[in-house]
């Protein structure tokens, strides 16, 4: 996050969530109009604030949308801790990760939103691969950490090596997500639910209904875990 570190007029020390506020409100914004259709006023004028105010910690509008991804993301990963404390599994842990993937109604589809927009950029923007990277490698590295976790424990008998599966099953979240988003006129948040858990079930050699069971749990989970 490109938050200037220089010492802070005391109006800004007595606020200490400012940023936040400000991110919180890009997030929005950015999902409502989409990054080439928002201004600094605009997210301004949701933060309930000036844009000297926003030009105080972001100096130009690249700088909001990957410090507003990066919180967002930082939200969708302390729900993902907050839920997991509880899971005594590697398969309720894989369950809960596919569910998060889903991006169907709430935060979950505002963040993947915000993930395109910064995809979009990095295109004509090469210096923003670096944090499209970072927080695919912490995202992956999710996915990555359950399957080697569960094939170790013996919850799960991978059809191949445990990399390539974790690959392969990132590969298809990606893609039917991608379709979900966008509303192509065959998919459907049943759709994708329904292709990830047979897919899963097949290279990880799980009982399906176990994981289905699972996957209503992390659901029910998600829509109650408030972020941080």
């Amino acid at each position: 996050m490109s938050v200037k570190q220089a010492a802070r007029p005391r109006a800004y020390r007595s606020r200490p969530n400012r940023p936040e506020q400000i991110l919180a409100a890009a997030c929005r914004v950015i999902q409502e109009r989409g990054f080439a259709g928002t201004r600094i006023s605009d997210i301004a004028r949701e933060a309930g604030t000036s844009t000297g105010t926003v030009h105080y910690w972001f100096e130009v509008k690249d700088e909001v949308l990957t410090a507003a991804l990066r919180w967002a993301s930082e939200q969708l990963f302390a729900r993902l801790e907050q839920i997991a404390a509880g899971v005594e599994t590697e398969r309720e842990r894989l369950a809960q990760l596919l569910e998060a993937s889903l991006p169907s109604t709430g935060p979950r589809r505002g963040e993947y939103m915000l993930w395109m927009e910064l995809w979009v950029r990095a295109l004509h923007e090469p210096g923003l691969l670096p944090e499209c990277e970072d927080l695919s490698r912490r995202w992956r590295g999710l996915f990555f950490d359950t399957v080697r976790r569960g094939t170790k424990a013996g919850e799960f008998a991978p059809v191949t090596n445990p990399d390539d599966v974790a690959d392969r099953l990132l590969a298809l979240v990606d893609g039917l997500g991608f379709e979900l988003l966008l509303g192509y006129e065959w998919t459907s948040a049943q759709r994708m639910r329904t292709k990830m858990h047979d897919f899963a079930a097949e290279q990880l050699k799980l009982s399906r209904a176990g994981l289905v069971r699972d996957a209503r749990a992390a659901a029910a989970a998600l829509e109650g875990a408030p972020a941080r």
